[in-house]
């Protein structure tokens, strides 16, 4: 006869807890992108026949340009994209906004989560204070 021995799974400590939630930023649109492409102004050499494209602010200023991009015009100055000449197609887009920030939830404190100062802490503070007047 063959018994066999599985292991149960230890319960968690963080069982029954919901994860904290983040807000993602959505990537930039196909149509940023586009904008992107068809409008920079900037275009820096990264070698390898790869070309970074991004917008100037003046760029972004003219009309044309934010009627293009509508709802995404305060991204595009975070946007670039390395396009690639010598397969011609984009290569990588990059977004430089500033990450997510996670929401997290503080745990109420209990009778027990209290700061309290030791005699030698109290001891020190009065010296110094007594220093600092004299």
């Amino acid at each position: 006869m063959v018994a066999f021995n599985r292991r149960r799974a230890r319960p968690s400590a963080h069982a029954g807890r919901k994860p904290a939630p983040t807000r993602r930023r959505a990537p930039p649109s196909a149509a940023l992108i586009d904008v992107v492409l068809e409008y920079a102004d900037l275009r820096d050499d990264m070698g390898g026949g790869r070309v970074m494209l991004r917008l100037s602010p003046a760029r972004m200023a003219e009309p044309r340009v934010r009627k293009s991009l509508g709802a995404d015009a305060a991204r595009a100055g975070d946007v670039a994209v390395i396009w690639d000449e010598r397969e011609d197609c984009i290569f990588r887009v990059l977004d430089g906004s500033p990450p997510p920030l996670a929401v997290v939830e503080r745990p109420a404190l209990s009778e027990d989560d209290q700061f309290v100062l030791t005699p030698a802490a109290l001891e020190y503070i009065a010296q110094s204070q007594s220093r600092g007047r004299g």
